[in-house]
């Protein structure tokens, strides 16, 4: 990590980092409960019951949501914690080494997105191919 990259994360976490750890790991439980949900509409199962049984109709799809809702929360509590704890640690580390943050956006030149550029191409190809996978098989 150069300079330049240094002080952007500087920056960036000095903001991010502002509504505090509980908040974050909120977010990030509200955000894989809804994905507990998008999981299981993909996956609701159909039911043999009678059209005229409402509650035989929604009984697996509401103990599907009631298994996955919670779980992904979880998840997504447990991952949101996480991720803001090493950067925190990371954060704490560079100013304890005499590092400042900056009191502007710090100007990236071409040669430091170069990481960025690389996972950004990652990250399109494998959604590409699962996007493949759902048109081939689904």
């Amino acid at each position: 990590m150069n300079e330049r990259q240094r002080d952007l994360f500087l920056w960036l976490w000095s903001r991010r980092r502002k509504p505090g750890q509980t908040a974050i790991a909120l977010r990030g439980a509200l955000i894989g409960a809804l994905g507990g949900l998008v999981f299981a509409f993909m996956l609701s199962p159909g039911s043999d019951a009678p059209a005229y049984d409402i509650i035989g109709q929604l009984a697996p799809m509401a103990r599907l949501i009631a298994l996955s809702v919670p779980a992904f929360a979880f998840i997504g509590w447990l991952g949101a914690n996480r991720v803001y704890a090493a950067q925190e640690a990371m954060f704490q580390s560079m100013l304890a080494s005499g590092a400042e943050v900056p009191a502007q956006k710090p100007v990236m030149q071409a040669s430091d997105r170069g990481p960025a550029v690389a996972v950004g191409i990652a990250v399109a190809i494998i959604a590409g191919f699962i996007i493949f996978l759902f048109v081939q098989y689904g």
